[in-house]
C-alpha cells in the first residue's frame, strides 16, 4: 500500500482570501502546510514561496551526491538536513522577495512539513502550524507551538484552557521571513500501520479541540472523507481563519509470495 494521503484548504467563514498553501506528494513522501502572514497578496505570496521552495529542494536532493547550499549538520539525519535547509532557503526566498517588493515587508509564513522514508517521518516546523499523531489510543500533538501563549503555558503562567481564549493567542514567536535567527525545530518519528499523521494550520486547530479531531478521523470512512469532515466542522465552529489539513497514513507493501 505505501503512503496514502489527502489534503485540502478552505478560506473559512470570515476571511476574504486564503493565505494558506499546502503540498502533498506521496511519490517522494513530502507533505507541507504553510500559513501566510501579512494580509491579502503578501500572505498568499509567502506561503506559496514556502511550499514551492521546500518541494523543489526536497525533490532535488533525492540523491545524496549534490552540492549542499549550507553547512551540513552531521548531528541530523539526511532527511533532517533536507528539511532544515529547505526551510532556511524558504526564509531567504521570502526575504529576497520583500527586498524586491517593499510593499510586502510585513509578510511571512508558518510551516509544518513531514518527510517520509517508509514508516519513518522527519518533521520540521516553524510557528504554530501543527502536526498530530492519531491512533487507536487517541491523539497527541507532536509539535510545539512557537507562540507567546505556548511559552506562558510551558512556564506555568497560563493553563492550556486560558491559552485557548487569551487575546494574545495568535501572537507567534517565530515565522519564516520575519528576520532574525530562525530556529527550525526537527524531530524523527515512526508511524505504525494503525496511526495517521495530521498536518494543519491554526485555522483548524483553533476551531476544533483535539478530542473532536480524533473522533472525526476515526469515524470517517477514509482519509479523504476525514479531511473534508475536519474542514467542514471547523467552518461550522466559526471558521475564523483559513483552514488547511493534510492527513497521511502508511501501510507496508505486501510481500511477494
Amino acid at each position: 500500500m505505501g503512503i496514502r494521503a489527502a489534503g485540502s484548504t478552505d478560506v473559512g467563514c470570515v476571511r476574504k482570501h486564503n493565505e494558506d498553501s499546502f503540498y502533498s506528494n506521496t511519490a517522494i513522501g513530502l507533505f507541507v502546510v504553510a500559513d501566510g502572514l501579512g494580509g491579502h497578496a503578501a500572505g498568499e505570496v509567502a506561503s506559496k514561496i514556502v511550499v514551492e521552495t521546500v518541494a523543489r529542494f526536497v525533490g532535488e536532493t533525492l540523491e545524496k551526491d549534490r552540492t549542499w547550499p549550507v553547512e551540513y549538520d552531521p548531528s541530523l539525519s539526511y532527511d533532517g538536513n533536507r528539511l532544515k535547509v529547505a526551510l532556511l532557503l524558504s526564509d531567504q526566498a521570502i526575504t529576497e522577495d520583500i527586498r524586491r517588493n517593499p510593499e510586502r515587508e510585513t509578510m511571512g509564513s508558518t510551516v509544518v512539513a513531514g518527510l517520509f522514508h517508509g514508516p519513518k517521518i522527519t518533521l520540521a516546523h516553524v510557528g504554530d502550524s501543527r502536526a498530530y499523531i492519531l491512533g487507536p489510543e487517541g491523539i497527541r500533538q507532536v509539535t510545539r507551538d512557537h507562540s507567546w501563549v505556548a511559552e506562558q503555558v510551558a512556564n506555568g503562567i497560563l493553563t492550556p484552557s486560558e491559552a485557548k481564549v487569551h487575546p494574545f493567542r495568535n501572537v507567534i514567536t517565530q515565522a519564516l521571513g520575519n528576520g532574525g535567527d530562525l530556529d527550525v525545530e526537527l524531530q524523527d518519528l515512526e508511524l505504525s500501520k494503525s496511526e495517521r499523521l495530521l498536518l494543519c494550520s491554526d485555522g483548524l486547530s483553533g476551531m476544533i479541540g483535539d478530542k473532536q479531531i480524533w473522533d472525526i478521523v476515526v469515524q470517517s470512512v477514509d482519509i479523504q472523507h476525514a479531511v473534508e469532515s475536519l474542514i467542514s466542522t471547523a467552518r461550522e465552529h466559526g471558521g475564523e481563519d483559513n483552514i488547511t489539513a493534510i492527513l497521511v497514513g502508511w501501510e507496508p507493501e505486501p510481500e511477494n509470495v
